[in-house]
């Protein structure tokens, strides 16, 4: 167990909230880590500490994976206003902006507001009178739940695992970003009765169309720089950021930062190979989105390797302002090839 005192205090906060009118929020879009932390708390809180109500929202529109991997789980995610709830847990949420739509009614909540995540903490903190379980020495939001399922005592079904697993799979890349206490957690959830191969076919989608071309597209509209030895690759599309940024660093650069229009301003989404970070120390969700976000008017973060940020920008402002951070950081000026 990483952190004892986290997790007892999520255990604790879990157990007073009994008979309680609970909303789940998860940040914009979801992913597999929100949505297996999400359905193992709204479980434990129905059937162990017994919550009168327990409803998962996920901001937006939510992707093909998602969506699979509600059904596999039978998991209806709510949708629509949060209503009369008594308490709200953050989860996965690195920045309250993060919450997207729900954010103006989980800050007109009367009662409690939680945070489970295992981001960097946004710039300026959570507002007072939150109640926040952050911890950075976790791979993923699922791992904490494992450990709290474990410190109340709860033999988690395979259902429950199969949630955990998935959500430990894709936040550590598939595996690839994680160490010994991960694969020991792992080692125990295929023992508690999940299938590894069954539980990732469930969210292998087959890749649509649009989103074919959007990674095509990326590939063609990419410009690419170089900085010591490390390469860095910048494109513009008008959805599917993400898969474009995996895309485009399974081509062979080292950083990759894919940026588009969204609402009324710019998402900007980043990868990182993991040896990038290793021998930098360039932590793209500290050191690139939450600056970002806070000088363009919006709000960014996530991990070592992946992160996403929103702001009040073209995406040709936000991309330069990226690689300017980037210099900075690395002490060198940018060449492009």
């Amino acid at each position: 167990m990483r952190d004892k005192a986290l997790i007892e205090g999520i255990g604790h906060f879990l157990r007073s909230i009994g008979g309680k009118r609970v909303a789940i929020v998860t940040h914009v879009g979801g992913d597999a880590d929100a949505v297996g932390a999400a359905y193992v708390i709204k479980r434990l809180l129905e059937e162990t500490v017994g919550c009168a109500g327990v409803y998962i929202y996920v901001p937006d529109e939510t992707s093909a994976p998602v969506r699979a991997m509600a059904r596999y789980l039978k998991l209806d995610l709510s949708s629509g206003a949060i209503g009369e709830a008594d308490v709200v847990i953050l989860v996965d949420v690195g920045s309250l902006e993060q919450a997207g739509d729900y954010l103006k009614e989980v800050m007109r909540i009367n009662g409690k507001v939680c945070v489970i995540d295992h981001h960097a903490p946004p710039q300026g903190g959570y507002p007072q009178g939150f109640l926040v379980f952050v911890s950075e020495s976790y791979r993923a939001v699922c791992e904490i739940l494992m450990d709290v399922a474990q410190t109340m005592d709860v033999k988690l079904d395979t259902l429950e695992a199969e949630a955990l697993f998935l959500g430990i799979y894709y936040d550590t890349a598939r595996l690839s970003l994680a160490d010994q206490e991960t694969m020991g957690k792992v080692c125990e959830l295929v023992r508690l009765g999940v299938n590894p191969s069954k539980s990732i076919q469930s969210m292998e989608v087959p890749i649509d169309l649009s989103e074919r071309i959007a990674r095509l597209k990326g590939a063609m509209r990419m410009n690419l720089y170089r900085i010591g030895e490390w390469l860095i690759a910048t494109s513009q599309v008008s959805s599917f950021q993400t898969p474009v940024a995996r895309a485009l660093l399974s081509l062979g650069c080292h950083v990759s930062l894919v940026a588009g229009e969204y609402k009324d301003g710019t998402v900007v989404s980043m990868r990182a190979q993991q040896d990038f970070f290793n021998k930098t120390g360039v932590n793209l969700g500290r050191d690139v989105a939450q600056i970002v976000g806070t000088r363009l008017g919006g709000y960014g973060g996530g991990h070592s390797t992946a992160a996403r940020v929103y702001c009040k920008s073209t995406p040709d402002k936000a991309i330069e302002l990226c690689l300017s951070l980037l210099e900075g950081s690395l002490g060198e000026r940018l060449s492009r090839v």
